[in-house]
């Protein structure tokens, strides 16, 4: 759009920012006596200011509008885009822009006024006073509304518009197929509808063996390894090629696909940038199967879990990985026992999947023993639970987690105690840090390939 197209401009930001600024530092000035014969600077200053606010309350206008065109077309005759969580979300957001934007420009206007008026009135000391105060209190206020509204603009991305602006609400305790359910959780409705007419146009694009989710989770997995540097590009067709027919392969190659290559890659850094702890345990798997660790070929039950080394709002997501390497089918148990939390104890009844343990270290390009088939096979056979754990409200410092694995008889298999420290203030894997991280790690990506 042309209004967001000015508003990113490069150094318009900047600029935004710097006129703020400065017309609040002449404006003190002049309040403590000093050159009021150039109140016109000020005014000029504010004015200014205004006019470049005046672009970006367009673009406010116009993704909000477009935003609710958007999100309520109807997908098919029996399903609307309102059924796929997030909607009133990114609406309120949006809605919440334009209000912020309307304020700072309107502040600025009146900050403008206030200041022309002690230029051109007879206004007096005391007058003044109050009218130099309320220049002050209004360029206060347009820049706290700047401090929010510049750390990012929405809509800006041509492949997922609407993606920045959604967070995880509602999500599948224990994930089927690991990485395609993690993926989708993090998908604005827009792109979540797109996502599911893209697994039905698959139906006759995967091969024989395989369905359209377990062909895109191969996908998924594959793209993660390659973006861990263990697969090259052509590793990467040759692995897609396994699970997909030629029709599916020209769309992936093709950029201008809502699926492909380089829009999969941003997805994954963007869910990747939310939820670090998954791909964390994922990781520490893949270097197990690599060294052939004790805990993956000689023990009956593995457990793995994660959650972030510190928590905003007095929530977290807690991410647990089991194998069954038993060679039975169990019913296990899952304790999980969070200090001061909101519950502090949860007991889960669970029947793991039996897992093929390997006998030895996995090799990169080892026929039978390669590391995409071993790392395939464990994440699919696999317990993955995705867990929100919450404490009360202004809880803070260290809490311990504890997670117990219960074996069929009711024994203790494996214990784990992690630690995360709950904060009020700045946190790299609060929510609202992973909005700008994901909007970030999907730009770089987008850069990456576009060089």
């Amino acid at each position: 759009m042309l209004w967001t197209g000015l508003s990113t401009i490069r150094g318009s930001r900047r600029a935004r920012m710097l006129t703020s600024f400065l017309a609040i530092l002449v404006t003190c000035l002049f309040a403590s006596g000093w050159g009021e014969e150039y109140l016109l600077v000020g005014v000029a200053l504010f004015g200014i200011q205004a006019a470049l606010f005046f672009p970006t309350l367009l673009a406010a206008s116009f993704a909000q509008m477009s935003a609710r065109d958007r999100l309520q077309l109807k997908i098919t005759s029996n399903r609307s885009m309102e059924s796929y969580p997030g909607v009133e979300r990114i609406l309120n957001t949006l809605h919440e822009r334009t209000l912020r934007e309307r304020t700072r420009i309107l502040c600025a206007a009146l900050a403008a006024g206030a200041l022309n008026s002690v230029d051109n009135f007879e206004t007096g000391n005391i007058l003044a006073s109050i009218l130099y105060g309320l220049a002050i209190f209004l360029g206060s206020i347009s820049i706290i509304n700047s401090l929010q509204l510049e750390r990012r603009i929405p809509m800006t991305d041509e492949d997922f518009p609407l993606l920045s602006m959604h967070a995880p609400t509602l999500h599948q305790s224990t994930l089927k197929r690991v990485l395609s359910d993690v993926v989708v959780a993090h998908l604005d409705p827009e792109t979540a509808a797109a996502w599911d007419d893209w697994l039905i146009e698959l139906e006759d694009k995967v091969r024989s063996n395989q369905t359209p989710e377990s062909a895109v989770e191969h996908l998924l997995r594959v793209l993660h390894l390659n973006h861990l540097g263990l697969l090259d590009n052509d590793r990467l067709v040759s692995e897609s090629k396994r699970v997909f027919r030629v029709a599916a392969i020209d769309d992936l190659n093709n950029d201008q696909s809502k699926f492909c290559y380089r829009t999969l890659r941003r997805l994954m850094a963007h869910t990747r940038a939310w939820q670090p702890g998954l791909f964390r345990l994922i990781d520490r798997l893949e270097d197990a199967a690599l060294r052939g660790h004790s805990s993956l070929i000689e023990n009956p039950w593995r457990l793995d879990l994660d959650i972030p080394p510190r928590c905003s709002q007095g929530q977290g997501d807690l991410f647990v990985m089991i194998h069954n390497h038993s060679r039975k089918d169990s019913q296990i148990e899952v304790d999980i026992i969070a200090a001061d939390g909101e519950p502090s104890y949860q007991t889960l009844r669970l029947n793991p999947p039996l897992s093929r343990q390997p006998s030895k270290p996995a090799k990169i390009g080892e026929e039978g023993n390669d590391i995409v088939d071993v790392l395939g096979r464990l994440i699919d056979n696999s317990l993955v639970l995705w867990i929100g754990l919450a404490w009360p409200q202004g809880s803070t410092g260290s809490k311990p987690i504890q997670v117990n694995l219960r074996g069929p008889n009711g024994e203790t298999v494996s214990s784990f105690v992690v630690q995360t420290t709950l904060s009020s203030g700045f946190n790299p894997e609060g929510a609202t840090e992973k909005m700008l991280d994901a909007a970030v790690a999907v730009r770089r990506i987008a850069i990456s390939v576009a060089e």
